[in-house]
Parts: structure tokens; C-alpha cells; sequence
């Protein structure tokens, strides 16, 4: 069995959803991955530092999330990137 490309993003200083959560659940992924001959799809974790849930981020930690999800879908879907 294979998983889907897989990233999960949380924050060091979330109060309304602990990180724990994130940690345990890429854990349980990348075990259940572990030997797997099949799995060719990447099991990913980003944990933001300084930040916290939403609204209370600021712009330049908003800007460093989106890049990190685009880049991912990027890759994870084979987009060709066309440099400006």
C-alpha cells in the first residue's frame, strides 16, 4: 500500500492545537511506511517556529507557510516552474 504525498504543518507556540498531535500522527505515517516497498510518496513534517495558530501570524511566517505548501504541491504534482 502506498499513502498519498503527505505534509502536515503545525507551530511550536500553537494554543489551540497542540503540536504533540501533528508529531504523533507524522510518527504513526512514517512507521507504518517505514518498510514499505511501495511508498515512493513523501511523509512530511514542517513545525514553524516563534508561531502560533492563524490569525496571530505575522506576515513574513504567512509568506514562509504558503511557500512551503506550493512548493510541496509543486513537487508532489510534477509541475513544471517557469523562472521569471
Amino acid at each position: 500500500m502506498e499513502y498519498p504525498s503527505t505534509l502536515i504543518l503545525t507551530a511550536d507556540h500553537d494554543d489551540r492545537v497542540s503540536p504533540l498531535h501533528s508529531l504523533k500522527f507524522i510518527a504513526a505515517l512514517q512507521e507504518a511506511v517505514r518498510d514499505s516497498k511501495f511508498q515512493n510518496n513523501p511523509v512530511l513534517l514542517r513545525v514553524y517556529q516563534k508561531a502560533g495558530h492563524g490569525a496571530g501570524k505575522p506576515t513574513s511566517k504567512r509568506i514562509e507557510e504558503a511557500t512551503d505548501i506550493l512548493t510541496f504541491l509543486s513537487k508532489s504534482l510534477n509541475v513544471d516552474t517557469v523562472n521569471v
